[in-house]
């Protein structure tokens, strides 16, 4: 009598993805992509990613498996392999330097409110760095310290707490996210990385939508380790100070070319507002950024066969003097093809030295 009898009609849904992609960037040219994703692989809610992305100056190979609850109070567990490629020539940032990057990791995602988020886990990684003969003398002389395949174990912690009101289309909210790494003093590489990212978003009236981007990021090196080069930071163009060329902003090698560094600072504010007769999805902007990058320069001293090697490294000093400023307008669109942001800038206080490109955009497709 205490019982009843329930039935249910259950139709599952779509729980698989495949995508093409293909777009354009002012820095990378062509870019291709591909991905398969699988949210409840044979039945069992977990979670299996497959990704390819490639372009004139880098190439990414990631597959990635996780568990959303390995605990009932929602701990998740996540797995993933993968192998990254970046040619520092084809992407201006220098001559003859590229690497590869073969890693795997496995994060825990501990979720304490419906906001909030604490990552915790550990990778394995091995960059092959490859230098040619015009290569400048710093990457050469990693290369002798620290061999062509360095390799490192490195503990990762993160947090993040997301309010916004829409990932794609914000209009009010706030976003945040922490992230950092220390290499464990086992094997090559000993160093430490951190990032910080504080994004809001606030409602001027009913259409017009105030937002406020920033990021900060330091590592350095410890036990007497060199800090990597290939976890340096980048400042300039979309995503950073736009109006500059990409990744041209901070310190430069002997032969002029940019090096990027260990600590990073960029701010951007922006106001937006949908064209009129449109909808969200497609709004203008004009922004003010702002951004440097700090990092090492190198004294070297003469041999006695006539060659330079470095004698010592000397920290870039900390002067907010140093950032670049850029102001101008732009579109951004969430279009049937793919997210589309294009800007025009006006560099504010450009000195000599500087890359400029004031027109930038990028695009991409799925479908």
């Amino acid at each position: 009598p205490d019982e009843v009898d329930l039935a249910d009609n259950v139709k599952e849904r779509p729980t698989g993805n495949i995508s093409i992609g293909a777009g354009y960037s002012t820095s990378e040219g062509i870019v291709l992509s591909g991905g398969f994703s699988q949210n409840n692989v044979f039945g069992t809610g977990n979670s299996l990613s497959l990704e390819v992305n490639t372009s004139k100056s880098s190439r990414t190979y990631a597959a990635s498996f996780t568990q959303p609850y390995i605990t009932t109070s929602g701990i998740s567990q996540s797995f993933e392999i993968y192998d990254r490629k970046l040619d520092l020539d084809e992407l201006e940032i220098t001559d003859d330097v590229k690497y590869e990057t073969y890693g795997a990791g496995v994060t825990y995602g501990v979720p304490i409110t419906e906001n909030d988020q604490i990552f915790l886990g550990g990778k394995f990684e091995m960059t092959d760095v490859t230098v040619g003969s015009g290569a400048p003398r710093r990457y050469v002389d990693y290369v002798n310290d620290y061999g062509k395949k360095p390799k490192s174990i490195a503990a990762t912690i993160g947090w993040s707490r997301d309010t916004r009101d829409n990932i794609l289309a914000p209009t009010r909210g706030r976003y945040q996210r922490l992230f950092g790494e220390i290499s464990l003093p086992v094997l090559d590489l000993k160093y430490y990385r951190a990032t910080y990212q504080f994004q809001q978003f606030v409602p001027v009236t009913k259409s017009i939508t105030f937002a406020f981007n920033t990021e900060l990021g330091y590592g350095d090196g410890y036990a007497g380790k060199q800090y990597p080069f290939f976890k340096n930071f980048y400042g300039g163009g979309i995503g950073s100070v736009r109006g500059y060329d990409t990744s041209s902003l901070g310190p430069r090698d002997t032969d002029g070319d940019a090096s990027g560094g260990n600590r990073k600072l960029n701010f951007s504010l922006e106001l937006l507002t949908p064209i009129p007769g449109a909808d969200r999805t497609l709004r203008m902007f004009t922004f003010l950024d702002g951004g440097w990058v700090w990092g090492r320069k190198a004294f070297y001293k003469q041999l006695a066969d006539g060659s330079y090697a470095v004698d010592r490294y000397k920290k870039d000093k900390l002067d907010l003097g140093d950032l670049r400023y850029s102001v101008g307008f732009g579109l951004a669109w969430i279009s049937p093809m793919g997210p589309l942001k294009l800007s025009f800038a006006f560099p504010l206080n450009k000195k000599d030295s500087d890359e400029l490109q004031r027109f930038q955009f990028q695009i991409g497709t799925g479908f």
